[in-house]
């Protein structure tokens, strides 16, 4: 999360109940609520394999639930994955899935 905030992003929540699942990162940064999935794998492009269609839908479920209870409908919805590795720095990266939407 301190990578995140380091970047300029206000943290919203992390490990983000609803009730569609639970959200690693919920954090906020120039109208854009992105949807922080941690992976911790050697690779990036082994983080973003990791996500299934089946996660990725959840998440997109989850995202909605959040914004719904921060208020933030209007807010751009990003989705990102933040790969963890080895001895390595954190490894951002943004709009892994999807596309910049409403909520």
């Amino acid at each position: 999360m301190a990578w995140l905030m380091c970047k300029g992003y206000r943290i919203l929540g992390h490990r983000v109940r609803t009730p569609f699942g639970e959200i690693d990162i919920a954090a906020f940064k120039g109208g854009v609520l992105a949807i922080v999935e941690v992976k911790m794998r050697r690779s990036i492009e082994a983080g973003l394999e990791a996500l299934l269609p089946r996660q990725q839908e959840r998440l997109a479920n989850a995202a909605m639930a959040a914004a719904r209870r921060w208020r933030l409908e209007g807010a751009l919805l990003r989705f990102d994955v933040m790969v963890v590795g080895a001895g390595a720095l954190p490894r951002h990266v943004r709009g892994a899935w999807g596309r910049d939407r409403p909520t």
